[in-house]
């Protein structure tokens, strides 16, 4: 075995598997004008732990140099110069992913098209490269889950990527080195990449184990009664506080939570600032469903400070737009019924459970708002913004058809309006959620989608269930059995749902700017945590409430069961206990397309994802004890 040079300023993941696994290999810094190379036989630049790509000093690039003439391996990563070539720019790999081949040369254990995803990256476009053999080449927007057919003309069209400059000169003009912390996916497939890599540099084959991965999914223990959730859902509740997503405990609302960007350099996930009405919402809905099961006094706390930073900052008081529930600290001015239902929900089912808010008032506001902006289907537009909400075009969103006929922006609003009225506040507001519903059903399956007919199908659930509550009608009974009945060809083993999109025809189906959705092509693996699993534990409890069939339970089970397994274990204390949006079910990895501007595989919501599921979690156990009125 070769003995190894390794040229790196700071510990990682690759270094770390060569010290132990291969003998006389030592760690220099570029700085050090004093390594002894002739003692080694080939030579590890890693550059990747720095912000800028690596440039060697001139003293010990030409004793790399030298090296490499006289035949002995070099590898280099993320370096600006290297033999000819020397960086041109740099481009951000937000939306970019890699794919590999083998026509050229012979390098991993993957079929050529494998795809492979290296999160936030920076790739360097060198100047002067033109013989390179490329073994992985990066490219824009790749519309597949993790293969892509590619002849070799477009795959060589790529930005070179992983390349042989010459036979004993491998180059990674992207950062690799910290593949673990940065959670690259699919694993199975970097480990092939990195095998290939390590043996390239030791000069033979390599046994050895890649280390634990920093982000692992919980053990799938099979769910089967309430209280087999209660370790998950304690996991769940602690990340809130770990994470620093409350906001003095609520008072001042709580934050979004984690884009998907992980930083190569680090592992480092970016956090979310941004303060949400609806993320405050649910939040304190997990908090308010654990005071519920547990009797918690600091979980009503926290929902109590939650509901008061809605009501009482994030809601107009006065003047033309009284009653609107604001959209974020940042988006003032703007209302989403979708985000304002979830913001109020907790409230709403307080007082279905028999506990009493002062703010009952406030949420009739909020709803008489959103009505007066509602058009005569029930339906309402999918959002609207105090500055262009002028009288003639309120009056344009009030005619018959001028809604969005979606459940990613109404159902849930006509949940809240039948909610309202079960909690006492009116008749008028359920009239109008069975408008909407009717109008949406009248449409289904062929609703407006925004993210997937999965989604449509999810979001469904819970409304219908609160709908045939409310008016006993078969008609409408049968609507949330057909729904549910229709999901069913898309649960996969695991028991998530896996994301479908008939003819493709959502808003955010196989976007290349702004959202977009996980699916590539339909009969991909993969499990939305964002905008459509998330929803059904709740829904299947609630469904299960009302109908008292024990189909739902079964349903909860399963949905539990996925989420159970589908939660985040990790010794690092800001993703332990939360959930992903993507979920690779064949791998059980977080995986999955990552177009998306900023909600893409890795991010972790604290409300549309967490709470959502929390409060599902949970709610059976309430189901159970009987305490909803």
């Amino acid at each position: 075995m070769n003995k190894i040079l390794i040229i790196s300023e700071k510990e990682n993941d690759l270094t770390n598997i060569i010290l132990k696994y291969c003998c006389g290999a030592k760690v220099y810094s570029y700085k050090d004008y004093n390594i002894p190379f002739e003692k080694f036989d080939s030579v590890c630049v890693l550059g990747g732990t720095e912000k800028k790509p690596l440039t060697l000093p001139a003293k010990n690039r030409v004793k790399i140099e030298k090296m490499a003439k006289q035949g002995k391996r070099v590898f280099y990563e993320f370096v600006a110069s290297i033999d000819c070539i020397h960086q041109a720019d740099i481009t951000k790999t937000t939306h970019h992913r890699l794919v590999y081949s083998n026509e050229q040369v012979e390098f991993a254990n993957l079929a050529k098209g494998d795809i492979l995803d290296g999160h936030y990256n920076e790739l360097i476009t060198y100047l002067f490269l033109e013989n390179g053999k490329n073994v992985l080449t990066y490219h824009d927007y790749i519309c597949a889950h993790d293969h892509i057919d590619m002849d070799f003309a477009t795959f060589n069209s790529g930005k070179p990527a992983l390349f042989f400059l010459k036979n004993n000169i491998l180059i990674s003009a992207f950062r690799i080195c910290n593949f673990n912390r940065a959670r690259f996916a699919p694993m199975e497939n970097w480990k092939e990449i990195l095998k290939s890599v390590i043996e390239f540099i030791a000069g033979e084959k390599v046994e050895f184990d890649f280390p634990k991965p920093v982000c692992t999914l919980s053990a799938g223990e099979k769910v089967e009664n309430p209280e087999d959730v209660n370790r998950s859902v304690k996991k769940g509740l602690e990340w809130f506080k770990n994470a620093n997503i409350l906001i003095d405990n609520g008072e001042n609302g709580v934050y979004e939570g984690f884009s998907h960007f992980v930083s190569a350099e680090n592992g480092k996930q970016e956090f979310l600032e941004k303060v949400r009405a609806d993320c405050t919402g649910e939040v304190g809905g997990a908090y308010l469903l654990d005071y519920m099961v547990t009797g918690n006094k600091e979980s009503y706390e926290i929902f109590k400070n939650t509901e008061a930073f809605i009501f009482e900052y994030m809601q107009i008081k006065e003047g033309e737009h009284k009653g609107m529930v604001r959209w974020t600290e940042g988006a003032w001015e703007v209302c989403y019924q979708d985000d304002v239902a979830r913001a109020i929900l907790p409230t709403l089912l307080a007082m279905n459970f028999g506990i009493e808010s002062k703010y009952s008032e406030d949420v009739k506001q909020a709803l008489d708002y959103l009505v007066e902006t509602t058009d005569e289907d029930g339906l309402r537009v999918a959002r609207t913004e105090c500055i262009t909400l002028t009288e003639e075009r309120e009056n344009k969103i009030k005619k018959a058809g001028a809604g969005t006929p979606c459940a990613h922006y109404n159902a849930y609003y006509h949940m809240v309006l039948i909610l309202a009225t079960r909690a006492g506040l009116g008749e008028k507001y359920a009239n109008i959620g069975v408008k909407g519903l009717t109008s949406i059903m009248n449409k289904y399956p062929e609703t407006k989608r925004e993210t997937s007919e999965t989604e449509e199908m999810c979001r469904l659930v819970l409304p219908l269930s609160v709908l045939y509550e409310y008016t006993k009608d078969d008609e409408h009974k049968s609507w949330l059995y057909k729904v549910v009945k229709d999901m069913e060809r898309l649960q996969h083993k695991s028991f998530g749902y896996a994301e479908w999109d008939t003819g493709y025809k959502a808003v955010c189906a196989r976007n290349d700017k702004g959202e977009c959705a996980l699916l590539a092509n339909n009969n991909d693996p993969v499990a939305d945590l964002l905008y459509s699993n998330n929803w059904l534990p709740m829904a299947f409890s609630y469904a299960y409430m009302v109908t008292k069939d024990e189909m739902f339970y079964k349903k909860w089970q399963e949905i539990a069961t996925f989420m159970v397994s589908a939660q985040i274990s990790s010794n690092d204390i800001l993703l332990n206990g939360a959930w992903a949006r993507a979920l690779d079910m064949n791998r059980m990895e977080i995986y999955g397309v990552p177009h998306d501007v900023g909600w893409a595989p890795c991010c972790m919501e604290s409300g549309w994802t967490v709470a959502e599921i929390l409060m599902g979690l949970q709610f059976m156990t309430v189901v159970k004890k009987e305490t909803f009125k």
